[in-house]
């Protein structure tokens, strides 16, 4: 995945993080480029992927020999300013990422919490909390088993959907894989759950 929102981003704020730390410095600006708008821009730079950050100086009387930034090191703001300070000798500071959480959520938070810390430590005196419930532990010990024995985990990792278009008749859809090696989800799902169900049975039996 390309993530170019999430790389926009980290780009405006290393560019911002620049701008605050060196109030004046003009011998570095920072701008992006769209391929639909600069198509000329693109090809002058060689430019044939993307994501692509590149540092043009004014040296580089051919601009597909400025410096490219190696997008596997990641996208993230402090790697990009990494590679403007080692291209520049510029510093770029310290990134402040902004908080995921405002100072009106944290009193409203706070609020709520100090509102409802009386009824919570009362319960959990009585010991009448969801957590005291048998029924709550016995749901999940449930769930734990399913998601084991279904192969959730597996699905998750591998990315596994839970079924395909047959390949002979695209619209028939294909549920349980023919061979070996692979398994789709909706295949786990079903042998997780009559495994559950098995499960369930000797355990009330015994």
């Amino acid at each position: 995945e390309l993530r170019l929102q999430d790389l926009s981003a980290d780009f405006q704020l290393m560019a911002s993080s620049f701008i605050q730390n060196n109030p004046g410095l003009t011998k570095l600006f920072f701008c992006d480029i769209e391929f639909k708008e600069s198509q000329a821009s693109f090809a002058l730079m060689g430019v044939n992927s993307l994501p692509h950050i590149r540092l043009v100086g004014p040296g580089n009387a051919n601009l597909k020999d400025s410096p490219a930034m190696d997008m596997s090191r990641g996208g993230t703001a402090e790697s990009m300013a990494a590679f403007v300070e080692g291209q520049t000798g510029l510093r770029v500071g310290e990134i402040e990422r902004p908080s995921p959480v405002s100072k009106k959520q944290l009193l409203f938070v706070g609020g709520v919490v100090l509102v409802a810390a009386p009824y919570v430590v009362k319960r959990l005196l009585t010991q009448q909390t969801p957590l005291h419930d048998p029924k709550l532990w016995l749901s999940f010990s449930i769930f734990v088993y399913f998601f084991s024995v279904s192969g959730a985990m597996y699905n998750i990792i591998r990315k596994m959907p839970l079924f395909m278009a047959d390949r002979n008749d695209p619209s028939k859809l294909v549920f349980f894989f023919q061979g070996s090696g692979m398994q789709l989800g909706a295949e786990g799902f079903a042998v997780g759950f009559l495994y559950t169900v098995v499960g369930l049975v000797l355990a009330f039996i015994t």
